[in-house]
């Protein structure tokens, strides 16, 4: 059976001309792009189911930061290993070594933030730096798949570390560069620090030549929003989305209609 993974990136291998093949859904007959769309609208409806529960404000901070992680998943799922390693210019990151930060700074913002929420009075409002994780070069080693699901993971304790915090801990002090601010504020750092690479990525393979498809830009917008309801907490109706879209991908590429789906 085709995992999720597989399917993102095999759609994301799809250019225009594979796009407008003959697609069966239901009684009719429409073209593969309509089976991306129907994903989208899937995830969107998901999403939307999630977004109505009675979830602490941390969870729905952080559900932008899934977000922006599902969105960087979509724009890289299957890429060449050896673009993970080229470097665009002289004294640049390649895309390897900007997942590398990425993934050291989740894991020091995670314990930033809860250090912030649990310190006692007596101790400083900055944590000690001895006290914060490091990443080594080896940790980001393999193809892209494998880098990704370590960012998932620390991504996925940073959810469960952070995403029930009481009211009053949004407002408890702390220190980022040298600016003293608060945990709320620490908390939109973890989205808008995953959109600020997943933008400097992008730039890294457009200077490389490298471009994405049609069904990568589709799919990068099923995998942003599949991102934000995984964020929300809802898991099973996550991984039913991504079933129907694997479940599309195997009859794209077996040329039959999915039952239904």
């Amino acid at each position: 059976m085709i995992d999720f993974d597989a399917a993102l990136g095999g759609f994301a291998a799809l250019d225009e001309q594979a796009l407008v093949r003959p697609w069966r859904w239901r009684e009719s007959t429409l073209n593969v792009r309509e089976a991306l769309y129907r994903s989208l609208e899937d995830a969107q409806e998901a999403c939307v189911s999630a977004a109505g529960g009675p979830h602490p404000e941390s969870r729905r901070i952080l559900a932008l930061a899934q977000r922006a992680f599902g969105d960087l998943r979509g724009l890289l799922t299957g890429l060449p290993t050896e673009l993970l390693d080229r470097p665009p210019g002289a004294d640049e990151w390649p895309v390897r070594e900007t997942l590398r930060h990425m993934l050291s700074v989740e894991r020091r913002y995670a314990v930033q933030t809860r250090y912030a929420v649990e310190r006692s009075v007596a101790e400083p409002v900055r944590i000690p730096e001895d006290r914060l994780p490091t990443t080594a070069p080896g940790e980001v080693s393999g193809d892209v798949g494998a880098v990704l699901a370590r960012l998932s993971q620390a991504r996925a304790e940073t959810n469960e570390r952070l995403g029930a915090l009481a009211p009053a801990a949004l407002t408890r002090p702390s220190v980022w560069v040298k600016l003293e601010i608060d945990v709320r504020f620490r908390l939109h750092r973890f989205a808008a620090h995953v959109v600020e690479h997943t933008i400097q990525c992008e730039k890294t393979l457009a200077a490389l030549g490298w471009r994405p498809t049609e069904g990568r830009r589709i799919a990068r917008q099923i995998s942003a929003v599949l991102g934000e309801v995984e964020g929300l907490g809802a898991l099973t109706e996550a991984r039913a989305v991504e079933a129907r879209l694997a479940e599309r991908f195997g009859s794209v590429k077996a040329g039959v209609s999915p039952a239904g789906a």
